[in-house]
C-alpha cells in the first residue's frame, strides 16, 4: 500500500490499495462470476441458442478483464444476462 496525505481528521494517512492488490481482487471477482455461471455452459441446461450466445459472450468478456483494461479504475463489469438466475 501506498501513502496519501493526511485525510484532515487525524494524523494518520491514508491508505490506498496498489495496482497489484486492486487486480488481485478484480481476478478473485471475476473467478466468482465465471463460477456463478458454470451451470449455464452444461449440455442439459435449458436454454436457447440466442441465450447461450448470450451467456458465452458474457463469459467472455468477464475472461478478456485483464487484456481489455489497462488500469483497475477503468473497469466496467460486463452485465449478466437477464435470464440468469
Amino acid at each position: 500500500m501506498t501513502e496519501q496525505p493526511s485525510n484532515g481528521m487525524s494524523d494518520l494517512p491514508l491508505a490506498v490499495p496498489t495496482p497489484e492488490v486492486e487486480w488481485a481482487a478484480i481476478r478473485n471477482r471475476r473467478d466468482q462470476l465465471l463460477r456463478a455461471t458454470d451451470f449455464t455452459q452444461l449440455p442439459d441446461y435449458p436454454v436457447t441458442t440466442e441465450q447461450l450466445a448470450q451467456v458465452k459472450t458474457y463469459r467472455k468478456a468477464l475472461r478478456d478483464i485483464p487484456e481489455m483494461v489497462v488500469h483497475p479504475s477503468e473497469l466496467v463489469w460486463p452485465d449478466l444476462p437477464s435470464f440468469v438466475k
